[in-house]
């Protein structure tokens, strides 16, 4: 996989749905198997994706929610420890 970070995307138009698409087709199959479910291709429950400091499940739109000039998307997968 790609070195993850920071970086933006220059785009007219995207949805949050769309950006994760987006990025899995960057950082290939390890992410997509972090980012969606492979029996029900929805968003894994463990992954917290925050849009602006809001888990976007607090969106209005959810998913489908577009993404305006500047917003910060932050993916964080699920973290184990003892």
């Amino acid at each position: 996989m790609r070195d993850q970070g920071d970086f933006e995307i220059d785009v007219e138009e995207i949805t949050i749905r769309e950006l994760l698409g987006f990025l899995c087709e960057e950082f290939g199959e390890e992410l997509k198997q972090e980012v969606f479910d492979c029996k029900t291709d929805a968003v894994c429950d463990m992954l917290k994706i925050l849009v602006n400091g809001r888990h976007y499940s607090t969106l209005p739109d959810k998913l489908e929610t577009r993404l305006q000039e500047n917003d910060e998307v932050a993916l964080f997968p699920p973290i184990a420890g003892g």
